[in-house]
C-alpha cells in the first residue's frame, strides 16, 4: 500500500483526512441516517481499502449515502 496516500472524508467539500477503511470523519458520519451506516458497514469488507476492488453492493449504497446528502443539501 502506498502509505503517502490520502484518503479524504467523503461528505462533498470535506477536507479532512481519514483512514482508508473509513467512509468518513466523525462529524459527517453521524450526519449520515444510522441505516444507511449500518448497510454500509454490512458490505464492507476487510482489505478493500488495500486492493481497491469494494463489492457492487458496497459501491451502490456508497452512492445511495451521496444522494441522501444531495437531497439534504439541496
Amino acid at each position: 500500500m502506498n502509505t503517502t496516500e490520502i484518503h479524504l472524508c467523503h461528505w462533498p467539500g470535506c477536507k479532512k483526512e481519514v483512514p482508508p477503511a473509513m467512509w468518513g470523519c466523525q462529524t459527517h458520519w453521524f450526519k449520515i441516517p444510522a441505516h444507511l451506516r449500518s448497510r454500509l458497514w454490512a458490505a464492507y469488507r476487510e482489505g478493500q481499502e488495500i486492493d481497491k476492488n469494494p463489492s457492487e453492493e458496497y459501491i451502490a449504497i456508497a452512492k445511495d449515502i451521496q444522494d441522501w446528502i444531495r437531497t439534504k443539501n439541496a
